[in-house]
Formats: C-alpha cells, sequence, structure tokens
C-alpha cells in the first residue's frame, strides 16, 4: 500500500480523510442492504445446520429485549419511550453488550471509541447475568460478528430500492441526504488481511489457521529493524521467530504463502500506531489555528499533528479496503441502486417476469426522468449524433444494446455480494469466475 506522505498541507491531509469516511460511509451503506437481504433469506430459506428461521429470531429479539430491561433504570423504562426512541434504546443495548463480549472473548484489535468509555459498565452488567442470559449474547455476537453489523437491525423490514433509486439515480442525491444507516457497524468475522493473525498479550488470541513466521513486537520498536528481520527470514524454511515472546505487546502469526512483506509490515505499522494512540489517550485532530499556543514548539507541533493525520488515514485506508478505489462513490451509487433495484424486482417484486424485461422498462422509465443517469452505461448517450439533431446516440440500437448488457452486470455483481454478503467490485467478481 502507497502510504499517505505527511508532507501534504493539513488541508490537503483534512481532504483525504473526508473522502476517506465518505467512502466508509458508501461501503457501509452498500454492504449493510446486501447483507440484510442475504440475512432475510436465511430467515426464509434456513439451512437447518447453519440458521435462525423466523421463531428462533424471534425469540432472541424477545430474549434481548427481558436483558434491556434488566439493564435499564427503572425510571427509564417507567417513562414508557415511544416505538422510535425504544428502538434507539434497544440496538444502542445490543451493540453494548455484543462488543463488551467481544472484547472480552477476542483480541482482533477492534475498537469502537463510543463504547470502550462504557464497557466497564457493559462488563459489570454481564458478570451478574446467568448461564442462560450469557447464551443469548453469545448468540446475538454470533451473528452480529458473523455480518459485521447489528443483527437485529439486519432483520428490520428491508430498505426500499425504489426510494434507492429515487435518491441515488432520479433526484441525483449523495449518502448525507438520506436517514443514516446502518445504525452502528460492527467487525465482520473473517475480514482480517489474508495470512495474518494478530493477537494482544494482555487479551490473547486464539490462533486458528496455520503460520510459518511470528513476530512479537512492542509499541517502541523500530520498524527499520522490523522489516530488516523480516526481510531477512522471508525466504527461509522452517517456522520462524523474530522478537521475544516473554516481552511483547502484539504478536504476529503469519502464513508467507498467504501475504506480501509489504501488506505485513503495514499492518505492522499501522497497529504500532494505533498502540501508541491508545497508549497516549484518544485525543481529536488539532486544527492548524489551535497550534496557535505552541509558541515554541509551533513547527514540531504541527508537523506531529500531520504525521498522526496520515497515520489516521492510512489505517482508514487499510482496515476498510481503501487502498483501491474502481468507480466513484457518485457512479457507484447509481449502478448499485440500478443492480439492487433490479436484483428486488425478479427476487421479490415479480419474479414471474423475465431480466430483461424489467431492465427494458427501467431504461425507458430513465429516459424519461433522469436520462443523465444512462450516461454511466453508454458515454454519449443523450448526444445528438447528426447536425439535425433529430436523433441521439442512446437511441440506436447498439447503444440500447450496451446498457442492457451493463445493466445485466449490475444485476450480476449485486447477486454476488447478497450470496456472499460482501461489498464486491466489478473486478471482484471477473477475478472470482477467472479463479473458479
Amino acid at each position: 500500500m502507497e502510504r499517505t506522505s505527511p508532507s501534504m498541507s493539513y488541508s490537503d491531509l483534512q481532504n483525504t480523510l473526508d473522502e476517506g469516511f465518505a467512502e466508509q460511509r458508501h461501503r457501509d451503506l452498500w454492504l449493510f442492504l446486501y447483507s440484510s437481504r442475504h440475512a432475510h433469506i436465511q430467515l426464509h430459506h434456513p439451512d437447518a445446520h447453519k440458521s435462525l428461521c423466523i421463531r428462533k429470531s424471534n425469540q432472541l429479539i424477545d430474549d434481548t429485549y427481558l436483558l434491556l430491561e434488566k439493564f435499564a433504570p427503572a425510571e427509564t423504562m417507567a417513562l414508557r419511550p415511544t416505538s422510535e426512541k425504544l428502538a434507539v434504546l434497544f440496538f444502542r443495548f445490543c451493540f453494548g453488550i455484543t462488543y463488551a463480549f467481544h472484547r472480552r472473548h477476542f483480541a482482533d484489535g477492534f475498537i469502537d471509541i463510543r463504547f470502550e468509555a462504557q464497557l466497564a459498565r457493559y462488563n459489570a452488567f454481564i458478570n451478574k447475568l446467568t448461564r442462560d442470559q450469557i447464551a443469548v449474547v453469545s448468540q446475538l455476537h454470533d451473528l452480529t460478528h458473523k455480518y459485521g453489523f447489528l443483527i437485529t437491525e439486519l432483520w428490520l423490514p428491508l430498505v426500499s430500492s425504489k426510494s434507492l433509486m429515487e435518491t441515488f439515480v432520479i433526484k441525483n442525491l449523495e449518502i448525507k441526504d438520506i436517514a443514516p444507516i446502518p445504525s452502528f457497524t460492527f467487525t465482520k468475522k473473517q475480514s482480517h488481511l489474508q495470512g495474518i493473525q494478530i493477537s494482544k498479550k494482555e487479551h490473547q488470541n486464539k490462533i486458528t489457521k496455520s503460520w510459518d513466521l511470528v513476530i512479537f513486537i512492542n509499541e517502541n520498536d523500530k520498524l527499520s529493524d522490523i522489516k530488516e528481520k523480516v526481510s531477512g527470514c522471508w525466504k527461509l524454511s522452517e517456522n520462524q521467530v523474530i522478537g521475544d515472546h516473554k516481552n511483547h505487546n502484539i504478536a504476529f502469526y503469519v502464513g508467507r504463502k498467504q501475504c506480501s512483506i509489504r501488506n505485513l509490515l503495514d499492518t505492522i505499522k499501522l497497529q504500532i500506531d494505533q498502540l501508541n494512540s491508545y497508549n497516549n489517550g484518544l485525543s481529536l485532530i488539532a486544527e492548524p489555528e489551535d497550534l496557535g499556543g505552541f509558541n515554541k514548539n509551533k513547527a514540531k507541533a504541527s508537523k506531529e499533528t500531520k504525521r498522526n493525520l496520515s497515520s489516521t488515514i492510512d489505517r482508514l485506508r487499510l482496515s476498510e479496503g481503501l487502498i483501491y478505489k474502481r468507480w466513484s462513490v457518485g457512479q457507484s451509487n447509481v449502478r448499485r441502486s440500478v443492480g439492487l433495484y433490479l436484483w428486488d424486482q425478479k427476487n421479490i417484486e415479480t419474479p414471474s417476469r423475465s431480466r430483461k424485461s424489467i431492465i427494458r422498462d427501467l431504461i425507458d422509465k430513465l429516459k424519461r426522468q433522469q436520462p443523465e443517469a444512462l450516461e454511466f452505461y453508454f458515454k454519449n448517450f443523450n448526444k445528438y449524433d447528426s447536425p439535425a439533431q433529430t436523433t441521439k446516440f442512446g437511441d440506436s440500437a447498439g447503444a440500447l444494446e450496451t446498457v442492457t448488457r451493463e445493466m445485466e452486470a449490475d444485476f450480476d455483481l449485486t447477486d454476488n455480494c447478497i450470496r456472499n454478503f460482501e461489498f464486491l467490485t466489478p473486478q471482484d467478481v471477473k477475478s472470482r469466475r477467472r479463479k473458479s
């Protein structure tokens, strides 16, 4: 991964970080939409050994509500909050107990700053639960960890793809213009970089996959020294050990055939940065004007602020998989909206209709209401093809065939994303087809 240079101006670094957060919100939204449909499919067509049926999911929600009544102050529940406020309270509680359970049993580096300050309260609550009640929390955690979102929120009625089409395609709005979805994001099971397992000494994680290199490090270790040692033993046979297993903060268990040196060193660097950040206390990023008090060390403070900001950007890009951007957020919103709308029409609304007829009707609708959206499928769709300006390039049979073919590709992308509850790009789908 190409690292973000701290030599960039503060404003450019801040803009880059804002772009990363926008991309993160975009990915969270679409991954949630794909995951919610996958979760609903599992409820209605369950595998007896792997899934929950409607009855069992309702029981889990009922049992969790009982835990909320036990957790919330009596005066809060006596006020009989509105259904909207109760839903907010319920989701926050679900995330809190799930997060506390995860931090207690896993050491994968997942941190949610909002709930760290409340962790002691949720831990104290969990300590008082019976074995059956702990089983409820465990089941809630397992399903949330599977998807990366609160399972109780994924089970809500599906977000309408028609309304998303209206928002992103017809009205050409942005994610900030719609209600926040989802409420919370969790770490997703098996979402780490391939070939790297991380375990912290104070909360040792179970190492489940084979490895042939282990690296024990502290936050004050120099990355240049680690890089030299890793490079020196990378091609050696048998298991290799770097560092002192009796004196370390983080251990990296590596399968050298599953990852590259570059990805490993990026991961180590970002983990060291994160460890230092939490050891030094969580703090907001200072604005340039806030640095005025450092009269004698203003340059040093500015340099340190930009270094921290560039590190934050890199951590976000690596942890969220934002290393390579395929589509712009705007284009992705349009094409994914089209794909989800077509998928819903074919699989939920009108399954008896052919996919091509659904696409044909959609093209006709867009030609009337938002023809500019069709330029994402055929660049010159709305340009006149002759000086007389009587017909456009998009009127030709060839153009319509291209648009149809591209919309079918959006449908296939959506289907892959839903079946695998993943945020995939067109290149990801093509690569998986080649491998299969």
